[in-house]
C-alpha cells in the first residue's frame, strides 16, 4: 500500500495546480492520472493575466490572440479589440505535460494509474487504483477529484455528474484565422455557440448542444454557414460542464475543476478557473481546513458565476435574445467592460460592478 498526504486524482491543469502549489510547501503528494498521453478536447485559450496570476510564462503561448469576433444569429458581425492584454493559444497536450513536469520538479510523485473506488472514506481515506494493470491501494489524508466531466470519484461516492452542454469539434489544418469567433443560431448551436477558433496548425472548429444527438446536423448547418471545407470531418465529442456552484468539498475529498463544473457560463471558459480551485483547494490543506476552499472560491468568483449564469439563461433562450446580446455588443463601453472582467482577472470588483451596471442600462 502506497501513503500520502494528499492524493490528487487527474492529471489536468486543475489537478496539476494542485499537486504543484502542494508539494512547493513540501506537503507530500501523488498525482495519478490514467493516461498521460490524453490530449482534453480544447481551445486551449487562456487570457495572458490568468498566466501571470498562476505564475505561469508567457512562453507557453504558441498564439496570441488580440481580437474576438461575435456573429448574431442574423449575422450581425462585431469586431472586438483586446486592448491591454490577449488571449494565449497554448497546445493542451505539452500545457498539461509541463504542468505535471512543474509539480513533480516539486517533489510530487506522478503515477499512471486508474482510480477505481474507494475501500474508505473520512479521516483517513484508502483508494482502490490500478497501476499497470495491478491492484493497488493509496491511503491518504486527502483526496482531490480533479477528473474530469466524467468523474469517477463523484460516481464512486454516489454523486450526481454535473449537467453538461455536448460539444463536436474538429480541426482544420489549411485554413486560419486571426480572432477567436463566437456564432450564435439555433439552427447550429442549442443553449451554446458555434466557433472557430485559431489552434497552432490551423483552427478548431465546433458547436454545442445540450442533446448530443443534435451535433452532427448542427455542425453540418455551421460549416455551410461559415463556409468550411465540405469534406470538413469533426472528430471529438466533448461534455462541457455547467456550472451550479454547489459541490465543493465532502470532509476531505475536495472537487475542482471540470469535476466540480467550474466553466464560466455564457464564454464556457474552464481553464483559468480550474486552475484557480487548484490553488485554492490546495490553499485549504495546507491550512488544514478543507471548508476553506469553498470560501476561497466564492470570494473571488461566486458574484461573476451568478451573474454570467443569469445572462446565459436569458441571452441563449433563443435566436431573438441573442439578436439582442450582439446588439448590447455594439457598444464600445460594454464592449470595454467585458474586456476587463474576462482579460484582467483581477480580484477587485469594480470591474465586476461596471459590467452589471451597463448591463442594467441596456436592458432597461
Amino acid at each position: 500500500m502506497l501513503r500520502t498526504k494528499v492524493l490528487v486524482v487527474g492529471g489536468g491543469p486543475a489537478g496539476s495546480t494542485v499537486a504543484r502549489f502542494l508539494s512547493k510547501q513540501g506537503i507530500d503528494t501523488i498525482l495519478i492520472e490514467r493516461d498521460f498521453s490524453f490530449v482534453k478536447p480544447c481551445g486551449g485559450a487562456i487570457p495572458d493575466a490568468g498566466l501571470s496570476d498562476l505564475g505561469i510564462s508567457e512562453e507557453v503561448a504558441k498564439k496570441n490572440i488580440k481580437k474576438i469576433k461575435i456573429i448574431s444569429p442574423k449575422s450581425a458581425a462585431i469586431d472586438i479589440e483586446l486592448k491591454g492584454g490577449f488571449i494565449a493559444i497554448v497546445k493542451r497536450g505539452e500545457f498539461d505535460s509541463l504542468l505535471r513536469e512543474k509539480a513533480k520538479a516539486n517533489g510530487a510523485r506522478l503515477i499512471e494509474a486508474e482510480f477505481k473506488g474507494f475501500d474508505e472514506t473520512g479521516k483517513q481515506i484508502t483508494a482502490a487504483v490500478h497501476i499497470n494493470g495491478k491492484e493497488e491501494r493509496i491511503k491518504s489524508d486527502y483526496l482531490i477529484a480533479a477528473d474530469g466531466v466524467n468523474s469517477r470519484v463523484r460516481q464512486a461516492m454516489g454523486l450526481n455528474l454535473p449537467p453538461a452542454v455536448y460539444t463536436l469539434t474538429g480541426k482544420i489544418k489549411n485554413m486560419a484565422v486571426d480572432a477567436c469567433e463566437f456564432w450564435f443560431s439555433e439552427a447550429h448551436a442549442s443553449k451554446s455557440y458555434s466557433w472557430v477558433f485559431p489552434t497552432v496548425e490551423g483552427i478548431s472548429a465546433g458547436t454545442g448542444s445540450p442533446d448530443a444527438r443534435e451535433l452532427r446536423g448542427m455542425l453540418k448547418e455551421f460549416g455551410e454557414r461559415r463556409g468550411l471545407p465540405a469534406d470538413y470531418s469533426p472528430t471529438r465529442m466533448y461534455k462541457v460542464p455547467l456550472w451550479s456552484g454547489e459541490l465543493y468539498n465532502k470532509d476531505n475529498i475536495l472537487f475542482v475543476g471540470d469535476a466540480a463544473g467550474q466553466v464560466m457560463p455564457l464564454t464556457y471558459e474552464g481553464m483559468y478557473y480550474a486552475m484557480k480551485a487548484g490553488e485554492f483547494a490546495a490553499m485549504a490543506i495546507m491550512a488544514e481546513k478543507p471548508s476553506d476552499y469553498k470560501k476561497l472560491w466564492r470570494k473571488r468568483f461566486n458574484s461573476r458565476f451568478v451573474i454570467m449564469k443569469k445572462l446565459c439563461d436569458y441571452f441563449l433562450k433563443n435566436d431573438r435574445t441573442a439578436e439582442k446580446l450582439i446588439s448590447i455588443y455594439k457598444r464600445e463601453e460594454i464592449q470595454a467592460a467585458t474586456m476587463r472582467l474576462w482579460l484582467e482577472k483581477s480580484s477587485d470588483g469594480r470591474s465586476l460592478i461596471s459590467f452589471v451596471n451597463f448591463f442594467r442600462k441596456a436592458l432597461s
